[in-house]
């Protein structure tokens, strides 16, 4: 396997692609990840990339202010790709669909996952790795039903599509169709090694309570309390911070919400949860599901952890990597919250990143939702996280 990238910020779509596209042959390219900012056309770009890499796997979505890549952080308009060339013995395969069709989307992700089985003549065989780009809203039941076909945990790591300021202008997409509502799903079976890493940047504080009424993303009550009221509580309890509806928002990245889902020699690990916006109810609406019952917990992350985080999950994948063998590339997925805060900060987690790979090629968009498997095995949708794969050429991997 061989990996590269190319990055472009001309302003039209076709001028860009083609761009990435220059001097490109496309003998042995098996796959390439795509991302792009909303100011170019989803349509235009899946129709030039379809035209230029005809019998290419593809997948992608729309990433939140900018990407990056080894060979540096790029501000929106940008556009930017990695490569994979490989031999006919490594295999990708991707599924597309569009949520406004009719069915359930625990069909809609089997139909998707079958049809990209039988693209390649693979039906029945279990991939090494899945790559999951969604737009927002139904994260955890997609999750659920690829565990649920598989009856098996296989490593995903994964992005919600995002756009600059939440107005739906995100789209995902794979050489398949474009949608601004649906999912894109990418089954791939290497010849060679990978490991992945799934982590948050934040810790626990000291104030914990029981959601006692919900409904999917809509947090409605903590301890029998409006949710909005026990959050600005704890915020003001724990930092003396006095914040009002209005700029609740402005904290959410500092102060997320954390369930813890397992521990690891005694220290727990969380998935956390990202509020968006507050009802008139008093509700907080989430970027991720929760349930009644769960125990939830205020936590907390300096820009310190934000920064240095990216580099703990990578050596979190490197320390499977017990044979010390070659890195070959890797994709990382960012959460645009924590993008956000670090501002020109980021900077400095590309070059963390591209350190501990050697600056062999990766590529990073940022998200509104992130994939990935825990420690544990588990697969979890969660916020202000960083989920990564790293492919590596040495056969000699712990398992």
């Amino acid at each position: 396997m061989h990996f590269f990238t190319r990055v472009s910020q001309k302003i039209k779509s076709v001028e860009a692609v083609k761009e990435l596209a220059s001097n490109l042959h496309t003998q042995d390219l098996a796959c390439l990840y795509f991302y792009y900012t909303e100011e170019y056309s989803a349509e235009v770009l899946w129709r030039e990339l379809t035209r230029l890499f005809p019998d290419t796997s593809i997948i992608g979505c729309s990433s939140f202010k900018g990407i990056m890549t080894e060979t540096g952080y790029f501000e929106g308009p940008v556009l930017a790709m990695m490569g994979v060339r490989a031999s006919s013995s490594c295999v990708f395969t991707t599924g597309f669909t569009q949520f406004s069709e009719h069915g359930s989307i625990q069909v809609k992700v089997r139909q998707s996952i079958k049809d990209a089985l039988q693209t390649v003549n693979r039906v029945g065989e279990v991939p090494g790795l899945i790559v999951l780009h969604a737009t927002p809203g139904y994260e955890e039941e997609i999750m659920q039903a690829i565990d649920q076909f598989f009856s098996t945990r296989i490593p995903i790591i994964g992005g919600s599509a995002a756009d600059h300021f939440i107005k739906g202008k995100w789209s995902i997409m794979t050489e398949k169709g474009h949608s601004d509502a649906g999912m894109a799903i990418q089954l791939a079976f290497p010849d060679k090694p990978l490991a992945t890493g799934f982590s948050g940047g934040y810790s626990p504080t000291e104030f914990i309570g029981t959601i006692t009424a919900s409904k999917g993303r809509l947090l409605e009550e903590i301890d029998g309390v409006p949710a909005k009221e026990m959050y600005k509580a704890w915020i003001s309890d724990h930092s003396g911070i006095q914040i009002s509806d209005e700029f609740i928002f402005n904290h959410v990245t500092r102060f997320p919400l954390g369930r813890q889902v397992g521990d690891i020699d005694g220290q727990p690990y969380y998935k956390l949860v990202h509020p968006l916006r507050i009802t008139e109810q008093g509700a907080l609406e989430l970027f991720a599901n929760v349930q009644s019952g769960e125990e939830i917990t205020l936590m907390t992350g300096s820009r310190s952890k934000l920064i240095n985080r990216a580099a703990r999950v990578l050596k979190e994948a490197n320390s499977k990597n017990y044979t010390d063998a070659e890195q070959l590339g890797s994709v990382s997925i960012y959460c645009a919250g924590a993008m956000e805060r670090l501002g020109d900060d980021i900077r400095q987690v590309q070059g963390q990143i591209s350190q501990l790979l050697n600056h062999r090629p990766f590529i990073c968009p940022f998200t509104f939702g992130e994939q990935g498997r825990f420690a544990d095995g588990e697969n979890a949708h969660g916020n202000l996280m960083i989920s990564s794969v790293v492919f590596y050429e040495s056969e000699f991997m712990k398992l």
